[in-house]
């Protein structure tokens, strides 16, 4: 039996969701903190805008919290500068869609991301609510987490955002996911 599964891309979407472009001008210092000091002295309507490219189009209120988070710990860990090289910031406001990023940035923004929730909690909540409860919750998690450690997750997230999709990492998340959604829906 062909069962649907989420693709990975859609758990990471509105932060991977590339523009097309890669601007390589922006292999710049993304890894430094900077002109932002910390979350609180930037404008809020960058933080509101960061939390929201985050958290999607119909975000539940977990992932308005986890947005939120995410905003605060991007801009405590990179500078606006770094922001508007890599095309994130336009004139000043965040970019509907992040655009494909440079290694650096990516790393930072997984960091990021990762500071604020759980990859494999996150992918179980989005794969019971795309199979429309089927697949079971705790049994998906569990295996992932015997499939992938934390560093090839980070690993397959960091290749998402940088727009390598055909990397080993990203198959095997991928891969990964497919495996486990199947496993954990009983019907």
């Amino acid at each position: 039996m062909l069962r649907t599964v989420i693709p990975v891309a859609l758990l990471v979407l509105p932060l991977a969701a590339c523009s097309g472009s890669s601007d390589p001008s922006s292999s710049g210092s993304s890894g430094s903190s900077g002109s932002s000091g910390s979350a609180a002295a930037v404008d809020p309507e960058v933080r509101d805008g960061l939390a929201a490219l985050y958290a999607g189009d119909h975000p539940a209120e977990r992932d308005t919290r986890n947005g939120e988070c995410f905003a605060d710990a991007l801009l405590d860990r990179v500078n606006l500068r770094d922001l508007e090289s890599a095309g994130v910031l336009v004139d000043g406001a965040v970019a509907p869609t992040s655009p494909q990023l440079e290694p650096d940035l990516a790393e930072v923004w997984a960091d990021a991301m990762f500071a604020c929730m759980d990859f494999i909690d996150e992918s179980a909540r989005a794969q019971v609510a795309f199979t429309k409860g089927k697949v079971d919750w705790e049994q998906y998690a569990a295996c992932l987490r015997e499939d992938l450690d934390d560093d090839a997750v980070r690993s397959a997230v960091v290749g998402m955002l940088t727009g390598s999709w055909d990397s080993p990492d990203v198959a095997a998340l991928t891969r990964a996911q497919a495996d486990c959604s199947t496993e954990a829906n009983p019907g």
